[in-house]
């Protein structure tokens, strides 16, 4: 069983690179073009009709083996953080207006197989664990069958490796929070008001939501009650309960990204200090300048509802390996 992680218990454009062989053949060339243009055309018709942001395909060569699509992020300022009257943590105030200048961002957490090309082209170390009953990859490989699901059981400097090695970054986050919320300071991906079926959390599992009070209710959860039980029956290798991304298409943000609350926690850039909301920059901030933890946003499967909230502040050790945190990459725009 997975371990507790750090912590206390408008118009989008979006870019798509395809896989894509060594030695393309001509066909091999083409097909992208054409998805572009077919999915544009049927956008496009959609959009008139509907009167709704539309999303326009633009096949690019980021990277020759690597399989990602990108949202567009606009410059602009958004609330970042909780308000006064709000159930948030400390550590998630005082609210503040930021300015972000626009940037791209994956729409899923990286998977297991795109980690799995990183491996094969770079010789990179495999996902693993402290515990062997949580390691989930053998001889460069990920469990059959989880290969569409977020990679897990990777540190932040594995993390930044992966990025570099795709032609991107890690976000900051700031970069994270509006790409996960939009400009309306909203609680969740889709809106105001807890849904425990829009993503993947211990309270999706349980049927109903889930809060934990202390470490005690986690353990009794996920160690020796239903969560143990759910986990053995369903999850991978009976140990983690991760779901292959985009399984909740309505729990989207509003710019598109999936699984930002749940399947996974996500690292970003920044090293996490509890009191730098109080003194940070308004205008693309990047964190502290040194620390000794890692910030880490989204909250995971393991989680209570109250840390799907997006502005919600977790934080580890950045040579840890967690089987509830992942990533997704940014990039400038440029």
């Amino acid at each position: 069983m997975a371990q507790v992680s750090g912590r206390r218990c408008s118009c989008l454009r979006v870019q798509a690179t395809l896989i894509t062989p060594r030695s393309p053949t001509r066909l091999s060339l083409l097909r992208p073009v054409a998805v572009a243009f077919l999915s544009s055309l049927l956008l496009t018709t959609l959009g008139e009709i509907m009167r709704s942001p539309i999303l326009v395909l633009f096949p690019t060569p980021l990277h020759a083996a690597e399989s990602t699509v990108m949202a567009f992020v606009p410059a602009g300022e958004f609330f970042m953080g909780s308000s006064q009257g709000e159930n948030g943590e400390s550590d998630e105030r005082p609210q503040r207006k930021i300015f972000v200048s626009a940037f791209w961002m994956d729409l899923y957490e990286v998977t297991n197989q795109q980690y799995r090309q990183f491996i094969h082209e770079t010789g990179h170390a495999q996902p693993t664990h402290d515990n062997p009953a949580l390691r989930l990859w053998t001889n460069n490989a990920p469990v059959p069958g989880s290969e569409s699901h977020p990679v897990v059981n990777v540190s932040w400097y594995d993390a930044v490796a992966f990025c570099q090695w795709a032609g991107k970054r890690l976000p900051t986050e700031a970069e994270w929070e509006k790409a996960a919320r939009g400009t309306d300071a909203r609680r969740y991906p889709w809106g105001n008001d807890w849904n425990f079926t829009l993503s993947n959390s211990a309270s999706f599992w349980a049927g109903r939501t889930i809060e934990f009070r202390n470490l005690e209710d986690w353990q009794k959860f996920w160690l020796k009650g239903e969560g143990s039980e759910i986990v053995q029956d369903r999850g991978v290798k009976g140990q983690v309960l991760t779901l292959p991304v985009g399984t909740y298409p309505h729990g989207i943000s509003p710019y598109g990204l999936f699984d930002v609350t749940g399947n996974v926690s996500e690292w970003v850039a920044d090293w996490y200090d509890p009191y730098y909301y109080l003194k940070g920059p308004p205008s693309d901030p990047e964190g502290p300048e040194h620390g000794i933890l890692k910030s880490i946003r989204g909250g995971s499967w393991l989680k209570p509802a109250s840390s799907l909230r997006l502005t919600y502040r977790d934080y580890g050790q950045p040579d840890s390996r967690l089987s509830g945190a992942g990533f997704r990459c940014a990039k400038d725009d440029r």
